[in-house]
């Protein structure tokens, strides 16, 4: 019988056994294996010597540094005349039987069930994950993306039938957006706009930090928290101009206070900005006041009715506090 297959590195070793997991679609049973270290490269002077290593990397004799490279937990392992650099992930498995092997000639048909079973198995993966994190306080531990598993069909033997047909692809574009410190690569308008960003007073506030968590919350596959921080950043960025505004016009800091915490943020883009600015999101600037109302009902959605959001939707999110967060400074600029 031929059955799909789903295998994921777990950012962490885990006891080995059957974990049964809640997802949006049932419980997904999710088969992890015991820690032990798996050597990528060992160095010694006679093989034998290599097999010597402890089934975990530590033991007396030996000496080993850790640390956490998504989606691996690295070991290097020091003795005498041997050293050996590998992972102590455990690893987990999700599988579900093909009703029918006939299925494997219908390519609609098993892309369908692949990418179901696909999404299945990414949540209960991530679930885990999540509450794992939670539980042991691993806060620097990812989420794990549609390229960080091995989607395969394969017979009850587990021999491959049929391999990850997105696996290099995804891997590609992974490479791709690799993060880089290199950045003379910048050309002279880029280092322009730096230098006039540092001279201003305040070179990044509360808003702009907080649009960079929302950023790097997406690219660590939190799409949930991306869009929750988006939506704060836009508020922290009003409410600055308003409190401005408000301070121009004579308002006492009490009064500042109960205007800000009792107004909606729709309602601080339209009325309060109106009020204090002369500007208004949705009188000046009907398409980015759509959006952003798009992004509000969003995150709505998800901080009220438990909605669960794509890595698009975070990608709108972002796009929308960039731009409200220049339309603003643009404001600010105008109301000196």
């Amino acid at each position: 019988m031929a059955t799909l297959v789903a295998f994921a590195s777990l950012p962490f070793g885990l006891r080995g056994g059957v974990y049964e997991i809640q997802t949006f679609s049932g419980v997904v049973a999710v088969h992890v294996s015991e820690l032990q270290f798996n050597p990528f490269l060992s160095i010694s002077p006679r093989p034998e010597l290599a097999q010597s290593i402890p089934k975990r990397g530590q033991g007396e004799g030996f000496t080993s540094y850790t640390w956490y490279d998504h989606p691996f937990v690295l070991r290097v392992v020091f003795g005498r005349h041997v050293a050996s650099l590998g992972s102590i992930n455990s690893c987990a498995t999700v599988v579900e039987p093909l009703p029918s092997e006939s299925i494997l000639d219908d390519e609609r048909e098993l892309d369908r069930r692949r990418q179901a079973f696909g999404e299945r198995a990414l949540a209960a993966f991530n679930n885990l994950i999540a509450a794992v994190r939670r539980k042991a306080k691993l806060y620097h531990v990812f989420d794990l993306r549609r390229d960080d598993i091995d989607l395969t069909v394969r017979r009850e033997d587990g021999t491959i039938l049929i391999e990850d047909p997105l696996q290099t692809q995804l891997i590609r574009e992974e490479a791709e957006q690799a993060e880089t410190f290199d950045l003379l690569q910048y050309d002279d308008a880029w280092y322009q706009e730096l230098t006039e960003i540092l001279a201003n007073e305040e070179p990044v506030g509360l808003a702009e930090d907080l649009l960079i968590e929302a950023e790097r919350a997406l690219a660590q596959r939190f799409p949930r928290q991306a869009i929750a921080t988006c939506h704060t950043a836009i508020e922290a960025a009003a409410s600055a101009l308003l409190t401005r505004g408000m301070l121009r016009q004579g308002y006492p800091d009490d009064r500042i206070d109960f205007v800000l915490s009792t107004r909606s943020l729709t309602s601080k883009l339209d009325v309060l900005l109106r009020q204090h600015t002369g500007f208004s999101l949705k009188r000046d600037q009907r398409d980015l006041w759509r959006a952003f109302n798009r992004l509000n009902d969003l995150r709505n959605d998800i901080v009220h009715r438990g909605k669960e959001p794509t890595t698009q939707d975070a990608e709108f999110a972002l796009q929308v506090g960039r731009d409200l967060l220049r339309w603003l400074h643009l404001v600010r600029r105008r109301n000196r």
